[in-house]
């Protein structure tokens, strides 16, 4: 299920310039007269110097484009958006309506790494260059002139949020679950959580969340407020994201920091099938969710007689399975990355086993402990 794609609020902006005028009851209605689109002009984009990111300015400098203002013959508002061309590809650095644009370090090195598929550590020829159009019109664009610069990325580190809310913890902001980055620099980060755990929630209630910067309400943390984004407002702390009333037991929550987009799918368990003796194929071993830890538990799991094969499911279903297990995780000791619609898994020999996912990580995280 996906709920509540929050994006930035459309601004219309009704721009009249009264030019001519035509009675309309009592009133004088003002026509919108703008230039032959022969004569707009377009924006400039000013001369932009190499960029060096690295450990010591990732996260604490930025860069701050320039451009003069398009022209469309009468004083509309104007929306412009900023682009890179790099690695063959072109992507969209942000919007705005002023003549300007700043952008963290951080956030153009994952533009470039990840976005774009920039080597991290190498260095990045990138073209920019801003279209400009009138706002809330569909009047065609112009388009400025390319700026070259270079950028010599960075490998950076994953990043980690927080989410806070009804689900098992109560809103006890001292153990809110951690999570993070898909990649470095991506400001996209992933989590699954139980949202009906802990006995906090009465299914078929409206229950909320929230997200944040570190464990405590003194940093950043954002909520939403019916259709109004409410991520630039973190001190609005009365309004929450929700599930919704008729919520499933278990969301992967996906979250960009930089679109300023927060999207859910649900499902009813998360669950261990296999050769074990518990299972044999047949039956549902599922995951239970320890909020504190941040680890979902299934097991004990019992392989002999060397089958040692199972995979994990959704919704005790197979549209989304959980397999493969061979690669070693970079961040959990002893675990190994999950891979989605991956092939069958096998413990390392015989015994009981019991099975922690760590859902706060992209991939997700298997360990497998012998008991």
């Amino acid at each position: 299920m996906k709920y509540n794609r929050i994006a930035s609020a459309a601004l219309a902006v009704l721009c009249l310039i009264a030019c001519t005028k035509e009675p309309y009851g009592t009133n004088d209605i003002p026509k919108v007269s703008l230039s032959e689109a022969s004569a707009f002009v377009a924006p400039q984009l000013k001369p932009v110097g190499d960029v060096i990111v690295d450990a010591n300015n990732n996260n604490v400098e930025a860069v701050t484009f320039n451009w003069t203002p398009a022209d469309f013959g009468a004083p509309v508002q104007v929306a412009y958006n900023l682009y890179f061309s790099a690695n063959g590809k072109t992507a969209l650095a942000g919007t705005t309506f002023a003549t300007s644009y700043t952008m963290a370090k951080a956030d153009l090195n994952g533009l470039l790494t990840v976005t774009m598929g920039v080597t991290p550590n190498d260095k990045a020829a990138v073209s920019a260059y801003l279209t400009a159009t009138v706002s809330g019109t569909d009047i065609e664009p112009v388009q400025s002139q390319n700026v070259n610069f270079d950028v010599q990325t960075y490998k950076a580190n994953l990043r980690s949020i927080f989410i806070c809310g009804q689900f098992e913890n109560g809103w006890d902001v001292g153990i809110a679950p951690e999570f993070w980055e898909t990649e470095g620099g991506s400001n996209t980060y992933k989590i699954l959580i139980d949202y009906l755990a802990g006995g906090t929630i009465t299914p078929g209630e409206d229950q909320g969340f929230k997200i944040l910067t570190q464990r405590a309400w003194a940093g950043d943390f954002w909520g939403y407020d019916g259709l109004t984004p409410d991520w630039e407002v973190p001190e609005n702390n009365d309004k929450n994201f929700q599930m919704g009333a008729s919520a499933k037991e278990i969301y992967r929550v996906t979250v960009n920091l930089a679109a300023k987009t927060i999207d859910a799918e649900g499902f009813s368990a998360m669950s261990l099938i296999g050769n074990f003796e518990e299972s044999g194929w047949n039956t549902d071993v599922d995951f239970v969710y320890d909020c504190k830890e941040n680890v979902w538990t299934a097991g004990p799991a019992t392989f002999s007689g060397g089958n040692n094969g199972f995979l994990i499911r959704f919704s005790h279903g197979w549209d989304l399975k959980l397999g493969t297990a061979t690669k070693t995780s970079d961040y959990v000791q002893g675990g190994f990355d999950l891979v989605e619609g991956g092939a069958d898994m096998n413990v390392p020999g015989d015994g009981t086993y019991l099975m922690k996912v760590y859902g706060n990580r992209t991939p997700m995280v298997i360990v497998m402990e012998k008991q």
